[in-house]
């Protein structure tokens, strides 16, 4: 008989190729599916609620996987995480219903993303933030990000995962493309002494779509783009892009509801 478990994961995404299992490369999932086949002698699959990029990081990363071990929850945390690196944590596993998937299964995705805006950076956040010297108009940001919240098309600030599939002549893989539609709960920045938080809920997002509003924001702080060019942006108006998208390093997925 197996059983679904659900963990929360904390790690420090900085010397991995992102979470996705990547041939020849160190991913979370990959160190997550090894150190849990140590404890229960299994070849299974870790299943993420969002697949985190190279060099992001994470708070509450949700996975889950099945497996026959009849080894109390509380042991087989304590055990998976005797065989982690330092750079990955489970902070809770818990029993799941039958029904529960890390990642169809959720209502919505936290990120933050840090900025350190100060003339000097800092040594010890260097992997952790990101450093802009210049002013930033945090306001203007701010009014900025609100008009981003909402049911939109944000085709202009990232790409839906690529699944391939068997063609309709059994021949060869085709691409298939989710929809870019995103539902947007909460945009917003603020200034703490001298870090700028970015804080965004939504439904799903894109590929890289959290990096690249940032990195749109980011002009609209320094003046280079106006506050109601981000609405031109998100409507397709191809007279003004969006980006560049901010480094991965100051980004975090911080919460996934159920």
């Amino acid at each position: 008989m197996t059983r679904i478990l659900r963990c929360t994961v904390e790690y420090d995404g900085t010397a991995f190729a992102g979470f996705q299992k990547q041939p020849g490369k160190e991913t979370v999932q990959g160190a997550l599916e090894a150190a849990i086949a140590k404890i229960t002698s299994e070849s299974l699959a870790v299943t993420g609620a969002g697949r985190t990029d190279a060099g992001v990081h994470a708070i509450g990363q949700v996975i889950h996987f099945r497996t026959a071990s009849a080894l109390p929850v509380e042991t087989l945390q304590r055990a998976i995480n005797a065989c982690l690196s330092g750079a990955v944590r489970i902070r809770e596993l818990l029993e799941a219903d039958e029904t529960f998937h890390a990642r169809y299964s959720a209502v919505s995705r936290e990120y933050r993303y840090l900025v350190e805006n100060a003339a000097v950076p800092s040594a010890l956040w260097r992997n952790r933030l990101y450093h802009v010297s210049h002013p930033l108009d945090v306001e203007a940001m701010d009014t900025a990000a609100v008009t981003l919240c909402g049911r939109h098309d944000f085709a202009a600030f990232g790409s839906p995962m690529v699944h391939t599939a068997i063609g309709a002549d059994g021949e060869g893989t085709v691409e298939a493309r989710g929809s870019t539609e995103r539902t947007m709960f909460v945009a917003r920045c603020w200034r703490q002494k001298r870090f700028v938080h970015f804080r965004f809920v939504a439904d799903a997002f894109l590929r890289h779509m959290v990096r690249m509003v940032v990195g749109t924001l980011l002009r609209v702080g320094t003046g280079a783009l106006m506050t109601q060019t981000i609405v031109k942006i998100l409507h397709g108006d191809r007279t003004v892009s969006a980006g560049p998208a901010a480094p991965a390093h100051g980004l975090y997925l911080v919460h996934v509801r159920y």
